[in-house]
């Protein structure tokens, strides 16, 4: 896991640690390109390829070339093994969302499925109406890529409420605050 405040994930990983899996933090930022490749070379170095990629994207601080070439390192190897995800984050989901922020997902969601097509990799959108807890966000993803029947495509998270005004088949789940996700 990477972000610019490591300590913050380095939470996270001594959690994930501690139930048997392999997961490490270090310091990630996408306006950085070289902090990117020392990223990656870590990442593999103690940990091997990425099972699964999710990505705030860099709409948010307009750091959208970073969040392309992190994407370019961690998927080709998922391509090659033939499995692995891609969950793109919308940045209303962790603050200000730009205009047109969902409009890029889409289109970069859109490139992914193409890029995909037969080769046992998925991709997925998580965004929301607005501000949604991260322990909710975060319990949705990690219980949907848990199961193999289960795939994310565009998922709305709704904070508690409101209600959705939209009727596009899209799934929609309901932030109710922390889930189980045993």
């Amino acid at each position: 896991m990477g972000t610019r405040r490591t300590h913050i994930c380095e939470r996270l990983a001594a959690r994930l640690r501690s139930e048997g899996a392999a997961a490490f933090a270090a310091h990630l930022d996408f306006a950085e390109l070289s902090s990117i490749d020392r990223f990656i070379s870590a990442a593999d170095y103690l940990i091997g390829s990425a099972d699964v990629l999710v990505s705030a994207a860099g709409l948010a601080d307009g750091s959208w070339v970073g969040a392309q070439h992190l994407a370019e390192q961690v998927i080709p190897p998922m391509i090659d093994r033939g499995r692995g995800d891609v969950v793109l984050i919308s940045p209303e989901l962790i603050g200000a969302s730009p205009a047109g922020a969902d409009r890029m997902l889409e289109a970069w969601l859109a490139g992914l499925d193409a890029e995909f097509i037969g080769s046992g990799v998925r991709a997925s959108i998580v965004r929301s109406t607005g501000q949604v807890p991260p322990d909710d966000v975060a319990c949705l993803i990690a219980t949907t890529l848990g199961s193999p029947r289960m795939h994310l495509r565009i998922v709305d998270v709704i904070p508690s409420g409101r209600e959705s005004a939209t009727s596009d088949g899209l799934t929609r789940l309901g932030s109710r605050g922390g889930c189980n996700t045993s």
